[in-house]
């Protein structure tokens, strides 16, 4: 189960991170004039976003398995 929260959300990672990286990139006149905005409103979604992924995609702790050997 874990796993495949974790495909789920590093597949929206990824789709909120090239949206990020279009808000740096784009030349679109209404984009531009609120740039500053979705600079942080982007950053303040992709930032927890890929610490939930590397959190669930890091392995779990083994100690309990180890004790009862």
């Amino acid at each position: 189960m874990r796993k495949i929260f974790a495909v789920i959300c590093t597949i929206i990672t990824l789709f909120v991170l090239w949206e990020t990286v279009n808000i740096f990139i784009t030349d679109e006149v209404e984009i531009v004039k609120q740039r500053s905005i979705f600079i942080v409103i982007a950053l303040s979604i992709a930032i927890p976003l890929i610490i939930l992924t590397l959190w669930l995609w890091k392995p779990r702790n083994n100690q309990n398995q180890q004790k009862q050997r």
